[in-house]
């Protein structure tokens, strides 16, 4: 059985994640769940053969697997479906868990996401953050928004993502997506360089760290629209989190600029 056979096995499972691990059966989750999809064990040639396809299906380079023990990037098997992988080093084998993004958008009413939450989609300027533990929806519910902007406002939509999930076409807006490390260096740099893209959206798959955050207030502040994800529980940790990520002298002037652009 080949990679194509079982992704089809775990879309046909209605599953929302792949798990290759060796040592283990071969499981998806679904409806929250882990489930098996076969019954026998995995060895680490088996996990290693199937990743080894991944990456030919990709047409992508192993090599930042083999060097950093980590790779995340995202690819297409046509007729079956799109996919988002992080392949990755463990007890010497690899292994890989596998999100599947179906070709096409979300149905904002099939994901039960909100009137309210779409209506951020009128927001002219500053910063909405979208957040939540991993696979709560942050990426569907930007991935809605984005689309809901596109059809109703003309403007330049650019999204910096990690790797691209949810691919857009053109409709009343322009829209440019950048996947990093493949389509520019970091979020940081990708950012800086927006602001000279004349945007009037720009999505930023994630605030990850000091620098990114920084720019994305900075870039919230000159009258862009920002969307972005933080992996927080809560909107008083987000706060926090973004806060703290500052140095103890600039943490007054971080809660005075939130205050303006959030």
């Amino acid at each position: 059985m080949d990679i194509s056979e079982i992704l089809k096995e775990a879309i046909l499972h209605k599953s929302s994640d792949l798990f290759i691990i060796p040592g283990a059966t071969i499981q998806v989750k679904s409806e929250g769940k882990l489930k098996p999809l076969f019954e026998k064990k995995i060895m680490p040639s088996d996990s290693s053969m199937w990743i080894d396809q991944i990456y030919k299906i990709a047409d992508r380079d192993k090599e930042t697997l083999k060097k950093s023990g980590d790779d995340d990037f995202s690819f297409a098997i046509p007729s079956l479906g799109r996919f988002r992988c992080n392949a990755y080093k463990q007890r010497g084998s690899f292994a890989c868990v596998v999100r599947v993004v179906p070709f096409g958008l979300p149905d904002p009413k099939h994901m039960e996401i909100l009137p309210s939450i779409l209506e951020l989609a009128n927001t002219k300027n500053g910063m909405v953050l979208v957040t939540g533990p991993a696979g709560s929806g942050k990426s569907t519910t930007l991935a809605c928004l984005i689309d809901r902007i596109n059809e109703n406002k003309g403007g330049h939509i650019i999204t910096l993502e990690d790797p691209i999930e949810f691919i857009h076409s053109h409709k009343r807006s322009l829209i440019s997506q950048r996947e990093i490390s493949l389509d520019t260096k970091d979020y940081a740099a990708a950012l800086r360089a927006a602001l000279r893209q004349t945007p009037n959206v720009i999505l930023l798959g994630e605030m990850r760290d000091f620098e990114t955050i920084q720019t994305a207030i900075s870039a919230a502040e000159t009258g862009q629209l920002l969307l972005s994800s933080l992996h927080t529980l809560g909107a008083a940790k987000t706060i926090d989190r973004i806060i703290d990520a500052f140095p103890p002298n600039q943490q007054s002037q971080i809660r005075v600029q939130l205050s303006m652009v959030l």
